[in-house]
C-alpha cells in the first residue's frame, strides 16, 4: 500500500480529520489532502509525529516493511491448514491472527487466510459455542474486505459475507449486501468475456496451445459451476417436496463424470444425497463405500483430452484426500442422517476401518 493510502487509511481508522491532523502537525489543511492525493508528500521532520499520531511507526508509513507475496501466502495457507488438522483449530486460528497483525494492510493475505479458517470451521470438532467468537471474527475480516479496491477481493467478500448473514439468519442484511452486488450474469457480459477475447487474441497470434489451455480451465470452471447448480437445484426439489425430481437431477449430476471426465468421487454425491433422504440403507452403504473408495483416488486429468493441457502429469496423493477421507468418516459418525443405519454391522464396519 502507497504512503497516501495509508495515511488516508489509518487517519480515518482512527476517526480523525484531516483537519486534526494539519493542527497537530501545525501544517495546513491543504497539505494533508495534498499528502492523501499523493500531490505531495510530508517533510521528512514530520515523519515521526505523524507516525505517533497515526499510531504507527516510520517503516510501515514509508512501505519500508516487507510484504508478503502470493507463492508466500499460498504455502502459509497450507502450513495452517496443515496446523489445524495435526494440533488444533485454535492454534491454526492464532497462528493466521499473528500473521495478519504481522501484515496489516496484506488484502490477499487477509482474504485467503479468512477463506481457509471459514473452510476449517465448518469441519472443525467443536461444540457450536466455541465456533461462534471464531464465526464472529471471520465475518469482521469478510466485511472489512467489503471496502477493498481490487474488484475480485471485493466482490469475494460481498459474496462470502452475504453466505454467512443466510446461514445465521440474518437475511435483512444479507439482501442489503446483494442488492448491492452487481449482476455478473447479463448477456452483454457473456458476450464480451474477457476469458474468451484472450482466447481470440492468442489464436489471431497463432498462439493455439495457450487458447486451448485457457478454453480448458473456463471450461472446468464452467462444469463445477453447472454441477454446483445441479446440487442446488436437487435440494431445492428436496425441500419442495419433489423427490422424484430431485432423483432425476441427481442422476444428470452423477452423468457429468463420465461424460466430462471429472473426479470420481462426484459421481456418488449427489446419488448418495437421494439414498439417505429415501432411507435406503443398502443402497447408501453400497456409494459410501464407493464415496470413500473414491476419495482416496487421483484424479488423473493428464490422460484427458479436456484438462490434458492443465496438468501434463498426475497428480501424487497428497494430504488433502486423507483430510477429506477424516471429513466424511466425521460426518458419518456424528450427521443424524445416517441414524437409520447405526445398527447395521456393515455401516458399523465402514466406521471401524
Amino acid at each position: 500500500m502507497s504512503l497516501p493510502k495509508i495515511i488516508q487509511q489509518k487517519r480515518k481508522t482512527l476517526g480523525l480529520t484531516q483537519e486534526q491532523i494539519a493542527s497537530y502537525l501545525n501544517v495546513s489543511t491543504a497539505a494533508v489532502s495534498k499528502w492523501e492525493n499523493g500531490l505531495t508528500n510530508p517533510d521528512i521532520s514530520l515523519l515521526s509525529s505523524l507516525a505517533r499520531i497515526l499510531k504507527t511507526d516510520v517503516n510501515t508509513l514509508l512501505c519500508f516493511t516487507e510484504d508478503m507475496g502470493a507463492e508466500e501466502i499460498s504455502h502459509f495457507c497450507e502450513h495452517i491448514s496443515t496446523l489445524a488438522r495435526e494440533q488444533s483449530y485454535a492454534e491454526s486460528f492464532q497462528k493466521a491472527v499473528e500473521k495478519i497483525h504481522e501484515y496489516p494492510h496484506n488484502e490477499a493475505l487477509l482474504h485467503s487466510l479468512a477463506l481457509v479458517l471459514d473452510s476449517l470451521l465448518v469441519f472443525a470438532d467443536l461444540p457450536e459455542e466455541e465456533k461462534r467468537p471464531y464465526e464472529e471474527k471471520i465475518t469482521a475480516w469478510y466485511r472489512r474486505l467489503l471496502e477493498s479496491e481490487d474488484e475480485k477481493i471485493r466482490s469475494s467478500a460481498e459474496y462470502l459475507t452475504a453466505n454467512r448473514l443466510i446461514r445465521t439468519g440474518r437475511y435483512d442484511e444479507a439482501q442489503a449486501i446483494l442488492d448491492h452486488m452487481p449482476d455478473k450474469e447479463t448477456i452483454l457480459e457473456s458476450v464480451a468475456d474477457k476469458g474468451l477475447l484472450q482466447v481470440r487474441l492468442y489464436e489471431a497470434q497463432g498462439q493455439n496451445e495457450k487458447a486451448a489451455e485457457d478454453l480448458q480451465r473456463m471450461l472446468l470452471t464452467a462444469l463445477n459451476k453447472a454441477q454446483l447448480l445441479l446440487y442446488k437445484l436437487m435440494d431445492a426439489e428436496t425441500a419442495a417436496g419433489n423427490l422424484q425430481a430431485a432423483e432425476l437431477i441427481a442422476d444428470k449430476a452423477a452423468q457429468m463424470v463420465p461424460l466430462f471426465d471429472l473426479w470420481p468421487y462426484n459421481a456418488y454425491v449427489a446419488p448418495l444425497q437421494i439414498s439417505v433422504k429415501k432411507q435406503d440403507a443398502d443402497e447408501t452403504i453400497r456409494l459410501l463405500k464407493l464415496l470413500l473408495e473414491a476419495s482416496q483416488t487421483v484424479w488423473d486429468m493428464a490422460s484427458s483430452p479436456l484438462f490434458n493441457r492443465i496438468r501434463k502429469t498426475p497428480p501424487e496423493k497428497t494430504t488433502q484426500s486423507a483430510f477429506l477421507t477424516q471429513i466424511l468418516m466425521s460426518d458419518l459418525e456424528r450427521e443424524p442422517c445416517y441414524d437409520f443405519l447405526r445398527d447395521r454391522e456393515d455401516f458399523q464396519a465402514l466406521l471401524a476401518d
